[in-house]
């Protein structure tokens, strides 16, 4: 007994990112980053104090989220997403 063909495998659909998550764990890790960069700095002697803390975890936060942004929208673009909002022309 011959076997039937199988039936055409669909092409797999990425669906897109969640780019909102995406900054946000970006934040989360350069936020976590920052208090490992105070503690290290506690522990090396020096001394900057438990004001230096937000400062630097505010700071890595706003980079890492930055970053994973422009990662995000340049994984998009290759995806041939579209990465600008659409704004409505009158006509």
């Amino acid at each position: 007994m011959a076997k039937e063909p199988a039936p055409p495998a669909k092409p797999k659909r990425d669906l897109p990112e969640n780019r909102v998550a995406l900054v946000g764990i970006g934040a989360l890790v350069g936020g976590v980053w920052g208090a490992i960069m105070w503690t290290l700095t506690q522990l090396l002697g020096q001394d900057p104090g438990i004001t230096m803390l937000p400062y630097l975890v505010v700071t890595m936060a706003m980079i890492g989220g930055g970053v994973a942004g422009i990662f995000g929208a340049s994984t998009a673009r290759r995806r041939g997403e579209r990465v600008t909002p659409k704004l409505r022309r009158r006509k």
